[in-house]
């Protein structure tokens, strides 16, 4: 059996990463991304069991209880819920043979829980992929004249595959017909041909070996007079299984950011009516001690103080800047405190007054 190639990120691109995953986990990187790659391709392949023969070319994992260690890591819930059996072997220097078999009945779990760890150790690659969506779609732009219909009806059939990565494109008055390579953040590749002539297929100029995790394959019969009409049919049933799956964890993704916004927005919302609600409150009782200021200044304590304004606000009642004053006072029992002991002094000065 055939050393696969290096399926970490340094080895593939030469764009540099923005994640914080570091370039001390290629071989990690590299175990794991050819792990799920093998297991998606035994699962194509109606297979239940992948055999995949990996080098550690960085030399991070040096010895077999080093690369169990990392397997048993990021896979252990399929191990210890017997979706999953390993055996792993020495082969040749720093390389190991890892046997892995489930039973067909697991599809499903297995699919899903590869999808999600595949997402992890592929996020690297992402910088890659938006490097080459916006060239392919920049390209395709100024070559249809703004024309993105069939790109649209697509991206309808293919939720979760939004990088463009490469193209073939053909249109004449009577029909067109072409193929497109799209990817996803798991690393999930589609090949797909639109309107395939005399039965062929489309395939991609470049080599992408190594820059995915799996590569499904679908025909798409596309009319541009009526794309409701338009029909995606996949090449192999098992690949159709792992889009479903691969939707419903966009879905989730794409539900979830939708109430993480709109908690925010709610959040912000009850903040700004809080806020609002505080001003008025605070509005309406300045103009309570405004109205009053120009009445008995005895009058004004027991307003201030029912409101909770405070002594700021009561001492400012005759003054012409009341306003301004009595939004920046404190509010508090001593602010109701002192009006009591104000108005108390100023009740002896009249009695003095008096005798």
């Amino acid at each position: 059996m055939n050393v696969s190639s290096c399926f970490c990120y340094n080895c593939n691109t030469d764009y540099p990463t923005l994640t914080s995953l570091s370039s001390n986990n290629s071989d990690k990187q590299n175990l794991i991304l050819q792990i799920c790659n093998g297991i998606f391709k035994a699962i194509q392949n109606e297979k239940t069991m992948a055999e995949i023969v990996c080098s550690m070319s960085h030399r991070q994992l040096r010895n077999i209880n080093e690369v169990e260690a990392c397997i048993n890591e990021e896979f252990r819930q399929l191990f210890i819920n017997n979706v999953l059996r390993k055996e792993i072997n020495s082969f040749l220097i720093s390389t190991w043979r890892i046997r892995l078999k489930w039973s067909e009945f697991n599809n499903d779990s297995l699919i899903r829980n590869l999808l999600l760890i595949s997402k992890k150790w592929y996020d690297p690659f992402t910088s890659y992929l938006q490097k080459m969506n916006s060239q392919k779609r920049n390209k395709w732009f100024y070559e249809q004249n703004g024309d993105e219909g069939i790109l649209n009806n697509l991206k309808e059939h293919l939720p979760g595959f939004k990088y463009l990565i490469e193209y073939t494109w053909r249109q004449s008055y009577y029909n067109c017909y072409g193929g497109f390579v799209f990817a996803s953040d798991s690393g999930i590749f589609i090949e797909v041909t639109v309107n395939a002539r005399n039965g062929r297929r489309f395939q991609a100029s470049e080599n992408f070996e190594g820059k995915y995790v799996t590569l499904l394959r679908a025909t798409y019969n596309y009319d541009e007079d009526d794309s409701e009409k338009a029909t995606l049919e996949f090449i192999h049933d098992n690949d159709e299984i792992i889009m479903q799956f691969l939707k419903e964890i966009y879905n989730n993704n794409s539900l979830q950011r939708y109430n993480n916004n709109n908690r925010i927005e709610t959040n912000s919302l009850q903040r700004y009516d809080n806020n609002r609600n505080v001003a008025l409150l605070r509005d309406e009782q300045i103009e309570q001690i405004a109205e009053i200021a120009a009445g008995a200044v005895v009058g004004i304590a027991a307003v201030a103080a029912v409101a909770g304004v405070g002594y700021l606000a009561y001492k400012a009642a005759t003054n012409k800047t009341v306003r301004r004053t009595a939004t920046a006072i404190n509010y508090g029992y001593l602010a109701y405190s002192l009006i009591q002991k104000l108005e108390k002094e100023n009740e002896r000065e009249r009695n003095d007054n008096d005798d």
